[in-house]
């Protein structure tokens, strides 16, 4: 008797069925992220900040002039946040696949490093001066931290195809 074997479909994975995992493991990456940016910050002093340099993309530089807590640059920086994270990690698994553990992890780390080095260097300055005058490795780290928990996408796909070979039995 043959083992059963699980295989993979080798066709591409819809949008439609990558959304809801793209959506769980964007989550979970953005509060990774938000947590490592968040330890960062709390070295300095200031554990709002990285929520406030966010906002700063929409509300501008008011969102930073008041220290700590201020409920309106916090809750819109975690909303932009958790948006752009659930965005690319539908995006993510999109693109990726049925791709094991492994293989998601490592894609999700390259994934998140591209998109730090796009956005570090090349969109924030224009959109966001001050987040991207921020300490670069801390949030090259908190990118790094987003796409470990990218590569977790595969727990949240549906099974795969399980074949489980028929049993024939010799003829006495």
């Amino acid at each position: 008797m043959n083992p059963a074997r699980v295989t993979l479909p080798s066709e591409p994975i819809s949008l439609r069925e990558s959304t809801p995992p793209g959506i769980f493991s964007g989550l979970i990456g953005g509060v990774m992220m938000a947590a490592v940016a968040v330890f960062f910050a709390l070295l300095q002093g200031n554990p709002w900040r990285p929520m406030k340099l966010v906002a700063a993309t929409i509300l501008g530089e008011e969102a930073l002039a008041g220290p700590g807590f201020q409920f309106g640059p916090v809750f819109a920086g975690l909303l932009i946040h958790l948006i752009m994270s659930v965005a690319w990690g539908v995006f993510f698994v999109w693109l990726g696949g049925y791709l094991n553990y492994g293989a998601a992890m490592a894609w999700g780390v390259i994934f998140s490093l591209s998109i730090w080095v796009i956005m570090q260097f090349g969109i924030l300055p224009v959109i966001n001066p001050w987040l991207a005058a921020a300490p670069p490795i801390p949030f090259a780290l908190a990118h790094i931290a987003f796409g470990l928990s990218l590569g977790a996408y595969p727990r949240f796909l549906k099974e795969a195809v399980v074949e489980i070979p028929a049993v024939r039995r010799k003829a006495a």
